[in-house]
C-alpha cells in the first residue's frame, strides 16, 4: 500500500509531531513547492489563461502581474484566488484586460494579502464602502415614506 500526501506547509508541522514519528519514517519521498518569480507568475498567468481557451491576447497587464506577484509572494495557491477574483470584478466592470486596480481590490478582499495593501488602497475601499451604504440606506429611507 502506497499513499500520497500533498498539502499546506502547515502538513510539514503535523509531520515533525513526535507523537508520528513512525509515520514520517516512512516518508520515502518529499517535496516542496517553492514560490514562482515575477517572471514565472507572467508565465503561469499565460498557461492557466491558455489552458482555459483565453486567446493570445494579455488580459492581465503588466502592472497587474506585478502586483499579484507582490500580494502572493509567488504561491500558486494565492495567485489563481487573486486572480479569479480580479477578473470578476473587471468581469462585473465590463473591463475586459485586468489592471493594478483590480488586483489591489482581489487582496483587500482576500485575508492572507490584506495586510500587505498599500494605506491608500484600504482607505480608498473604505471611503467606498461607507458611500454606498449611505446610498442604500438614504434610498431604502426614501422608498418607506
Amino acid at each position: 500500500l502506497q499513499i500520497v500526501l500533498f498539502g499546506q506547509p502547515e502538513l510539514d508541522d503535523l509531520l515533525r509531531d513526535k507523537s508520528i514519528r513512525q509515520l514520517r519514517q516512512r516518508i520515502t519521498f518529499s517535496y516542496q513547492l517553492k514560490p514562482l518569480s515575477n517572471r514565472e507568475v507572467g508565465h503561469y498567468l499565460q498557461h492557466r489563461l491558455h489552458i482555459a481557451g483565453s486567446g493570445r491576447e494579455p488580459i492581465f497587464t503588466r502592472a497587474a502581474g506585478a502586483a499579484l506577484y507582490y500580494y502572493s509572494h509567488g504561491i500558486p495557491r494565492l495567485i489563481n484566488i487573486l486572480a479569479h477574483k480580479a477578473m470578476l470584478s473587471a468581469y462585473g466592470t465590463g473591463t475586459r484586460h485586468i489592471h493594478c486596480k483590480q488586483v489591489q481590490l482581489a487582496a483587500s478582499d482576500t485575508d492572507e494579502t490584506r495586510k500587505m495593501l498599500p494605506v491608500f488602497a484600504v482607505s480608498t475601499w473604505t471611503t467606498g464602502l461607507a458611500l454606498l451604504s449611505a446610498v442604500t440606506i438614504i434610498i431604502w429611507r426614501l422608498l418607506q415614506v
